[in-house]
């Protein structure tokens, strides 16, 4: 713009010093002269205002495209906005593993591929919503302990456990209301450094805030399992965070909202049918439970702890206690299974922290853990049981590693050797035995 204003000038000044030279010329110049330079100021003229025709035409394009710029900047700022309100991440993986365990749980459940998809939209500064979809496909038959129990296939008609859908599982919200972090929805919780208090789906809510002056956060929690059949919820509150430069802490309490002799839920599977091959030592058939017994209690609490004794050494531990009601169940040979114990433990030891950034970079981890035979294979309150590694009445060691050979590639393998308790009927139900499990799995991030 300021370009074209100087030029206007140029030929104005240009012109007005023709027309000065054309007023006072010498009065000696003859008549042909004159109209020589009076047809030479016109040819200017003419030039002058061809050249001004242009100048705003070019102008009007300048003006155009600015405002065609100008919508393209914003354009572009709205795209960028929408794609910061938007974030997708998750991993692929590929597994297998080979597992000897004695009851009615698939030998081959990590023979698996996954995927895992999450996804966080930005609803303003304060508020997010949240979505996770899980797709597993199994690559080999179920099999249990029980003779003859490789019936079913990936591709069975009734998917008695595959989820191969692709769909949204879990949805929640997060956001906060001053110093207040609120967690409402269904998606999947854990308490503990080991999840041994509780680790698994759930619907509810967690309400958190800073604990003024100190590095905790104090918590209160609503959640109810989402796993089939439970109809059962647990309340409490919690705190956790750093107390001192190289300690962390993690303590919970919890109350349930059934008694201690009530049921948890309703036995979806067997649905109380009579099976002819599950018999009582009297002879007579078995009779499932109708619905799943309490092996809870109505109270529990947790005291889990991180502490970084030396440079790249991390122990970290959880101790749970439920104040369950002691209970025995039907084994064969005279045994019966007593179904008592309060007590969960694990302690795990870290060497290092593998970093997915950085090809190369390693963990060598062990662990140590105490679970007590539950009638529901339940660990402490809905404890995570790791893809279903570490069940309940099993007692051992833990030695695995997990290293990063490609940026975003994470490999982990583990074997596990702990003493159980057998579980299947006809086969020796409710003796001792070695439960071995070697499990390796690739994850890809992205």
């Amino acid at each position: 713009m300021m370009m074209n204003k100087k030029m206007t000038t140029a030929l104005m000044l240009g012109l007005t010093m023709s027309l000065s030279g054309t007023v006072f010329a010498a009065p000696t110049e003859s008549a042909a002269d004159i109209d020589a330079r009076l047809a030479a100021l016109e040819a200017q003229q003419q030039q002058l205002a061809q050249q001004i025709s242009a100048l705003k035409k070019e102008n009007a394009k300048l003006k155009q495209a600015n405002q065609i710029a100008k919508s393209n900047r914003n354009a572009i700022k709205g795209l960028k906005d929408a794609q910061n309100r938007i974030q997708i991440k998750g991993f692929g993986r590929l597994a297998w593993d080979n597992d000897n365990i004695n009851g009615y749980i698939n030998r081959n459940d990590f023979r698996r591929t996954y995927l895992d998809l999450e996804g966080k939209y930005k609803v303003n500064d304060k508020w997010n919503v949240n979505f996770q979809a899980e797709t597993v496909q199994h690559y080999a038959k179920y099999v249990t302990a029980e003779s003859g129990s490789a019936v079913y296939h990936p591709k069975d008609t009734d998917h008695k456990y595959d989820n191969e859908h692709g769909t949204i599982q879990r949805v929640w919200v997060e956001g906060n209301v001053g110093k207040v972090n609120l967690d409402i929805g269904r998606r999947w919780r854990g308490m503990g450094y080991n999840f041994v208090f509780f680790g698994n789906e759930s619907d509810g809510a967690v309400v958190s805030t800073p604990v003024p002056g100190t590095n905790l956060t104090a918590e209160a929690y609503y959640l109810t399992p989402t796993d089939r059949g439970y109809h059962f919820s647990v309340a409490g509150v919690g705190v956790k965070g750093r107390v001192s430069p190289k300690l962390e802490i993690r303590a919970a309490y919890g109350k349930l909202n059934v008694g201690k002799k009530d049921l948890l839920g309703t036995n979806y599977y067997d649905k109380g049918k009579k099976d002819a091959t599950h018999t009582l030592p009297s002879g007579t058939p078995d009779v499932y439970y109708a619905g799943y017994p309490n092996s809870v209690g109505s109270q529990a609490f947790l005291l889990g702890a991180m502490w970084n004794p030396v440079k790249n050494i991390f122990l970290l531990g959880d101790y749970v206690r439920t104040n369950r009601a002691s209970n025995s169940g039907y084994a064969e040979n005279s045994r019966t299974i007593k179904f008592d114990g309060k007590d969960s433990y694990a302690i795990q030891m870290n060497y290092r922290w593998p970093d997915l950034n950085s090809p190369g970079s390693f963990q060598l981890y062990t662990r140590y853990y105490n679970y007590p035979n539950n009638e529901n294979d339940l660990v402490g309150v809905f404890g995570d049981k790791q893809d279903g590694a570490f069940h309940s009445g099993n007692r051992g060691w833990v030695f695995g590693f997990k290293y990063v050979p490609i940026k975003n590639i994470e490999w982990d393998t583990f074997y596990m050797a702990a003493k159980a308790t057998k579980l299947v009927w006809g086969n020796d139900r409710g003796g001792s035995y070695h439960h071995n499990l070697l499990r390796t799995r690739v994850d890809f991030h992205f």
